[in-house]
């Protein structure tokens, strides 16, 4: 798996919310660069993907000039209450989406640079299935946090939106260990078998 590319493609995610929530002038104006910053970086980190049509950087890609143009340009400002959470149901929606027309978002990824016949193998497309997964847990829960937050914005309970960022991190550190952690594996199951047989 690429796991770079794919890390990189959640680049402009984190730097549109970390943006949009900076205290930069006025809410507007942070919102706005907000946008600005994930399509430009959304461009430049994935383009070749965008050109490729992977899932995940289209949807980003479109995700960011329609709210773009809602919010900014036709000034839908009320839309700007709900931007966190729909971002967050967006991605959930990616996750479980693919995973339910049997194509999960990070076999785009993963297939890169690997030969065909190991690319459509079962093993292959169970690790593909299981990091979708844990991805769609951790944006199933972002969602979840953003919805309850949305519904009870008391200050006080404003602290629990550093969930969000707990839940990247372990999907992030799954991703990264888990591919490596099932090759090994299967390594040893190789030699176990090897020595079996002697």
């Amino acid at each position: 798996m690429n796991i770079i590319t794919l890390l990189t493609a959640f680049v402009p995610w984190i730097a549109f919310t970390l943006v949009a929530e900076a205290p930069i002038g006025n809410p507007l104006m942070a919102l706005t660069l907000a946008f600005i910053v994930g399509i430009v970086l959304t461009v430049l980190t994935s383009y070749r993907q965008l050109l490729k049509g992977y899932i995940l950087s289209v949807v980003t890609i479109v995700f960011f000039v329609v709210f773009f143009i809602l919010v900014i340009a036709l000034k839908h400002y009320w839309l700007a209450n709900y931007i966190s959470v729909l971002s967050m149901l967006v991605l959930t929606i990616v996750c479980w989406a693919t995973m339910l027309f049997h194509f999960p978002f990070t076999l785009q990824y993963s297939r890169e640079g690997v030969e065909p016949e190991r690319a459509r193998s079962v093993p292959f497309m169970r690790v593909n299935y299981i990091i979708t997964a844990v991805w769609g847990i951790a944006f199933t829960l972002g969602f979840a946090v953003d919805a309850f937050l949305l519904l009870r914005p008391e200050p006080g309970l404003m602290f629990w939106d550093n969930l969000k960022w707990v839940f990247m991190v372990i999907a992030i550190v799954f991703t990264v260990w888990y591919p490596d952690y099932v090759h090994k594996q299967r390594a040893l199951k190789v030699i176990s078998e090897i020595k079996s047989g002697e």
